[in-house]
């Protein structure tokens, strides 16, 4: 028993400072929710706060974000916090939350709009220590309604709204020093619509949907002190956030007119992500998309548009902070297994002379370049003019792809960019490969879309720039060299 008495009491006492150091009060739950607050831009106010029994009750809460062109007003009403006697505190707000947001800027016209959130059900536990505090939530419905919107003064007939069912999440809200900030959020539905009319009766549009089983995740950093409405100062200072968001499916409808003139869409869409990355490093955005189908008609037009996409993504990444050392940048676009119907192809192709077999896009391009300025500050962006904000480095076609109608373009490559001379001096070379391009012309001819003279010139420029190497296959190795010159396969055309 001896052996056993030493550690036994010792993990007893860890597990109860343990305990001690996890317990959080009503009042250090209000003092982090201002902390944060106020570390994001917003200042805090309340009428009264007082603590009735084991809840501290705080009335007229409300936040504001004064910017110089844009004001933010978001009022809350009562606020309770009660601790549980766990060391947990339930946090409980009002079912009605407004929030007005004018925009006044230097030049055009000053909008406001009121937008109303709501919930029902909402239920948020408070645990940990003042300093690692988490925030667990459920939500069984959370809704968001445009209440209305004016310019200079005139009501806009416009409307929107959102509701979530089925929701739950997490945030852990690090604040000693640096703050850090962790989020898990899921949905199990969001329904969407929106509707509007021109101010003169002129038009008008709508559209509804819904998307299915969100899930989402996001991470931030922000340092002590920071000034969050300079948002270059913060991210030279080390702000940064990142998330992703998935769904499972979704869709929507679409109506729009002006005059006798209508279109009516349709939309669906399989799993799709959203990728979000901000920091001194670079921005990041990315979406992707499977399985999208569209349907479109037109009253102008005698059919209906209708487009299918296996898989589609884009994503777009940029330096946004000034170097001496050249940043990564890259952009991918791409559509596989893209469709029109069988009616849209009978218009232009009733014979069937060309292959209908799905079409392919993808342009996937990454590089590295020298920025003269941050671009997030407004004063050092306006000093540019035509000027680019920076000065291209290096730049590499990593996959290119076309693939329609029978034939098929391929290349890849790297170049990089010689800066000293004042205009830009490429060194490399990009090889391409095009599959099937004297059959299309051919069948263009046919059809009557590209005149014979046309398509004479269309050769002669293939046989300039490549050679044969197959059945109706042409691949072309184009280089850039040290003496200044283009070589297209050896040969010098610059």
């Amino acid at each position: 028993m001896k052996h056993f008495a030493g550690p036994a009491t010792l993990t007893a006492l860890l597990l109860s400072s343990t305990a001690v150091r996890a317990e959080i009060t009503a009042e250090e739950v209000w003092t982090g929710i201002e902390a944060y607050y106020a570390d994001t831009g917003y200042a805090v106010t309340a009428e009264s706060k007082e603590k009735q029994g084991d809840t501290l009750v705080v009335s007229g809460m409300s936040l504001s974000n004064e910017m110089p062109e844009v004001t933010a007003t978001i009022s809350f009403g009562e606020m309770r916090l009660k601790e549980l006697g766990d060391g947990r505190v339930e946090l409980t707000v009002a079912e009605t939350i407004p929030m007005t947001v004018v925009t006044r800027p230097a030049t055009g016209e000053a909008v406001e709009t009121v937008i109303t959130m709501t919930q029902s059900g909402l239920s948020v536990i408070v645990s940990g220590s003042a300093a690692d505090t988490t925030y667990d939530f459920t939500a069984p419905e959370m809704a968001m309604a445009m209440g209305g919107m004016s310019v200079d003064g005139a009501e806009v007939p416009l409307t929107l709204n959102m509701k979530a069912t089925g929701n739950s999440g997490t945030m852990r809200m690090q604040s000693e020093g640096d703050r850090k900030v962790v989020q898990e959020m899921r949905t199990e539905k969001v329904d969407f619509s929106m509707s509007a009319e021109d101010p003169e009766g002129k038009g008008r549009f709508s559209t509804s949907g819904s998307f299915a089983e969100l899930e989402g995740s996001a991470n931030m950093l922000m340092p002590e002190g920071v000034d969050m409405k300079d948002m270059n100062a913060a991210i030279q200072a080390g702000w940064a956030v990142d998330g992703v968001f998935s769904f499972s499916g979704g869709g929507y409808v679409m109506d729009f007119a002006e005059g006798e003139e209508t279109m009516h869409a349709e939309s669906t869409i399989g799993t799709g992500s959203l990728l979000l990355d901000m920091s001194s490093s670079g921005l990041s955005y990315g979406v992707t998309g499977n399985d999208t189908k569209t349907s479109v008609q037109v009253s102008s037009f005698p059919l209906p548009i209708d487009l299918s996409v296996a898989q589609s993504a884009f994503n777009l990444t940029l330096p946004v902070t000034k170097s001496d050392d050249a940043q990564p940048f890259g952009m991918l676009m791409k559509f596989v297994d893209l469709e029109v119907s069988e009616g849209l192809w009978g218009i232009f192709d009733p014979a069937a002379q060309l292959p209908r077999d799905p079409a392919t896009v993808i342009v996937d391009l990454s590089g590295a370049a020298k920025m003269l300025v941050n671009i997030l500050d407004p004063e050092e962006a306006e000093t540019l003019g035509a000027t680019p904000p920076g000065s291209l480095e290096a730049l590499d076609l990593n996959e290119l792809k076309v693939s329609a109608v029978g034939a098929e373009l391929t290349g890849t490559g790297a170049v990089t960019f010689d800066n000293s001379a004042g205009m830009p001096k490429p060194l490399g070379a990009v090889d391409l490969q095009l599959i099937g391009g004297n059959g299309l012309i051919d069948k263009l001819v046919a059809m009557g879309f590209v005149p014979e003279d046309q398509a004479m010139g269309a050769r002669m420029m293939l046989g300039l720039f490549a050679v044969p190497s197959g059945e109706d296959t042409l691949t072309s190795k184009i280089e850039f060299k040290e003496d200044g010159g283009v070589y297209a396969n050896g040969q010098r055309v610059q």
